[in-house]
């Protein structure tokens, strides 16, 4: 097999994995607009009709974080973005990556098989997942589907300077800021493509986590952003398998077009086993 057809078979889709989980707010959270509000000095995002907004991005960000924290517990590497606080080399650094840029041209020039090996060699396991520079992400997050708009109450708090000092109150420097109120809920959606078993054991630690529960958003030091996930479901898609490929390119009904892949506990609970053991 030449390395052109090598890099053309890494670049085919083979296989899907999608999650669906309900994202349960269990304190007041904020995600910042960047903005002043109509009543606060720091307003939430908020889309066309008032309503709160969990971006897909932050959903990302905040998975990242956890599976970075997560990685060593399962023998891989986490860059953490930075060569020098982590100890690894990835691309995904931009400093190491600016240093090392002749080395990814030469390996390109050497041809895609070439070029392949550099890219996996300079790419930690968190960033296989989330992607990097050189790399194409593995996973993607959906924005949140705010289930009950009728929960999604605004609220303003007041908030302080503190002199760091005295550790008292800075005078004059009194600002208020908004939140959405506890329970709020939405539906959010991770995929997954032709993700390996280092990749799903990974994002199963993660979503182990935060099914026990997490922080997401501004504030978390003040008590803010506490949540957990419910309802999580686990389904795929085996595009080599000719009844599931079928199914998936022709139903018009998109919840039919994925295969259910059975209790999601079971589901990454057996990719994380299998990964530990694969370790040497």
């Amino acid at each position: 097999m030449s390395s052109e057809t090598v890099f053309l078979e890494q670049l085919r889709l083979k296989r899907k994995v999608r999650v669906e989980a309900i994202l349960v707010f269990d304190t007041a959270w904020r995600i910042g607009s960047g903005r002043e509000g109509p009543t606060s000095d720091l307003g939430v995002l908020l889309d066309p009709y008032g309503l709160p907004i969990l971006p897909g991005s932050s959903v990302k960000g905040r998975l990242r974080c956890t599976c970075e924290a997560l990685a060593p517990a399962l023998g891989l590497r986490a860059c953490l973005l930075n060569r020098e606080a982590s100890g690894v080399e990835c691309a995904s650094d931009v400093k190491w990556f600016s240093k090392h840029r002749k080395e990814h041209k030469d390996a390109g020039e050497g041809g895609p098989d070439s070029l392949l090996r550099w890219v996996e060699r300079y790419t930690c396991d968190v960033c296989k997942l989330f992607g990097s520079p050189v790399r194409a992400a593995k996973i993607r997050c959906s924005d949140g589907q705010l289930l009950d708009a009728s929960t999604a109450v605004i609220q303003v708090r007041d908030g302080v300077v503190i002199d760091r000092d005295s550790h008292t109150a800075a005078e004059g420097l009194k600002y208020d800021y908004e939140t959405v109120v506890a329970g709020t809920r939405f539906r959010i959606f991770f995929d997954l493509e032709n993700p390996t078993l280092s990749d799903e054991a990974l994002f199963g630690a993660a979503l182990f986590e935060w099914a026990d529960g997490s922080t997401l958003g501004g504030f978390t030091s003040r008590g803010l952003g506490r949540f957990h996930l419910e309802e999580i479901k686990v389904f795929g898609v085996d595009l080599e398998n000719a009844e599931e490929r079928v199914r998936y390119l022709t139903s018009p009904d998109p919840a039919r077009r994925w295969t259910v892949r059975g209790p999601w506990e079971e589901y990454f609970g057996q990719r994380i086993q299998q990964h530990l053991q694969a370790r040497p």
